[in-house]
């Protein structure tokens, strides 16, 4: 996020108030220490379990790695850790707007509507941050919130949220004081127990802006926010009652940073996001489909145990992955003609799993080597082959997916036209009178290039149940189909055909029910 262009509270105190006072902060409850009413003290907590997501704006994951950070570090080495990557423009640009609310609500910007850091227009109500879900599910969970970072306050955490510590800043709400927020987080978290928190630390973003994401500066905010985070838990822990609880800790962040400072765009720097998640039931991994923003709130909601609503885009970090198209990915491999991406990166592979094929019956000859038909690809090696084209935007896939790409097919000498069919395995349908067909669909149009699902029965002529006559992007399609009497078995086909440097199909996850 670009706040405003202020130096960091440490090294600017002059610029800081002076305390937390009641001026600073605004309040949706008593005061830390204050008793619980006797109303609150009757509504027993549903279970012993706690959640705490810590966001730390701009933080790079890379830098997290390689610096000094022992208590992002110990939750890795006992939890879940999973490097992300956020969407671009068109979809929204990489700002702490969108990321804030895409972690808290767990849906992609196409839904929550915040574009910018003003949210105007936001569908917040419509899908509400997960200390809101939480407290709508059950009013006896207690819910609290400590954010200096005012529009979060103002515009993204709702009325289900029982206490909110948000430090005011200026006029857009910076600079804040992460060391203060950190301490008022520790007392009240440790003397009140949550059910449900979110702790909000923004001073690495400011280092990021001021002094950029490969300075010293960035390092030692880094390492800072990581002792704050660790100040926290460590009050926690030190709870009477800490042994007979089960506290989750999530940390994650909005965006990264370019070396030379700033976020916004599409670069791997900007986009690169992570989820780090450690507490009882969550497994020790790092695993090789990386994870997704969303799923931030939709873990907090499942360890809790309340309903995640079918419109949320995420999915608890303990999920395993059902897709076909994810069995690749210990098969990927590195570039043949796309040298502008690292020879590091493994990335794409045209051997399809197992039951599957491609059929490139009428495909042209030449053209770029890893796209020359339906091809199996990741997010990081398909964005790297041509970013700012909407590629980034393919959000609802989720580790390797496949991709017809015809205009990175063109980019070296061809001749002939795009034609590639991926055709499933052969699924039973017997007994049925009708299946839907699932998958995730990231679809740009162009010229007479053409986006078709067909099925067929016990290996009988095609039927086409899908085409596309426009852009189709970042959807999970649902089409039902009837299945002819006596029918035993199906496949399905999605072809693109007429290609002619004429943009991309993206597919993932496909099911039949």
């Amino acid at each position: 996020m670009h706040r405003s262009a202020r130096l960091l509270p440490s090294l600017a105190a002059a610029a800081l108030v002076a305390a937390l006072s009641p001026a600073a902060v605004a309040h949706a409850a008593p005061s830390p220490t204050a008793p619980r009413t006797a109303r609150a003290a009757a509504q027993a907590a549903p279970s012993n379990r706690h959640v705490v997501v810590f966001g730390t704006d701009g933080t790079r994951w890379d830098k997290v790695l390689a610096y000094d950070t022992p208590t992002i570090k110990s939750l890795i080495g006992s939890g879940y850790a999973s490097p992300t990557w956020l969407y671009a423009q068109p979809m929204a640009p990489t700002l702490s707007g969108p990321g804030w609310s895409t972690n808290l609500t767990g849906v992609w910007p196409d839904k929550h509507k915040v574009v910018d850091n003003s949210f105007a227009g936001n569908q917040i109500a419509q899908y509400p941050d997960f200390l809101t879900r939480i407290k709508s599910a059950n009013p006896a969970f207690r819910t609290y919130a400590a954010v200096d970072w005012k529009p979060i306050g103002t515009y993204l955490l709702g009325a289900g949220v029982d206490r909110k510590d948000v430090l005011d800043g200026d006029t857009d709400g910076y600079p804040g004081d992460d060391a203060k927020i950190a301490n008022t987080a520790a007392s009240y978290i440790r003397d009140n127990g949550p059910d449900a928190s979110f702790v909000y630390l923004g001073n690495v973003d400011e280092a990021g802006h001021q002094y950029g994401g490969a300075s010293t500066q960035y390092r030692t905010a880094v390492e800072t926010v990581d002792k704050q985070i660790g100040q926290v838990i460590s009050a926690i822990r030190s709870r009477p009652t800490y042994s007979s609880e089960q506290w989750l800790f999530v940390v994650t962040t909005d965006h990264g940073h370019t070396d030379a400072g700033g976020h916004g765009g599409n670069s791997p720097e900007e986009r690169r996001s992570f989820v780090v998640a450690s507490g009882p039931g969550i497994p020790h991994t790092t695993p090789p489909i990386t994870g997704k923003n969303v799923d931030v709130a939709a873990t907090a909601l499942d360890y809790l145990g309340v309903a995640r609503p079918s419109a949320l885009d995420g999915q608890d970090v303990t999920a395993g992955s059902s897709d076909p198209f994810d069995a690749l990915a210990g098969s990927l491999k590195s570039r043949v003609d796309e040298t502008g991406i690292p020879a590091s990166t493994l990335g794409w592979t045209q051997q399809a799993p197992s039951g599957w094929k491609i059929d490139n019956t009428g495909m042209g000859t030449g053209g770029v080597t890893e796209w020359r038909g339906w091809s199996f690809t990741d997010d990081e090696f398909w964005t790297s082959a041509q970013r700012g084209q909407g590629r980034e935007d393919n959000v609802r896939a989720r580790g390797v997916f496949a991709v017809a790409d015809s205009d990175e097919w063109a980019d070296k000498s061809y001749s002939g036209t795009f034609n590639s069919s991926l055709v499933s395995p052969a699924y039973p349908v017997a007994g049925k009178s009708q299946v839907t067909v699932s998958f995730g669909s990231h679809y740009l149009k162009d010229g007479n290039e053409t986006a078709q699902v067909f099925v067929s029965f016990d290996g009988g002529a095609q039927k086409q149940i899908l085409a596309y006559t426009g852009d189709a992007q970042a959807r999970i399609e649902h089409v039902t189909t009837a299945v002819p009497s006596g029918a035993k078995t199906m496949t399905v086909t999605w072809r693109l055909s007429n290609g002619n440097n004429n943009w991309y199909w993206a597919v993932d996850d496909p099911q039949v029910s």
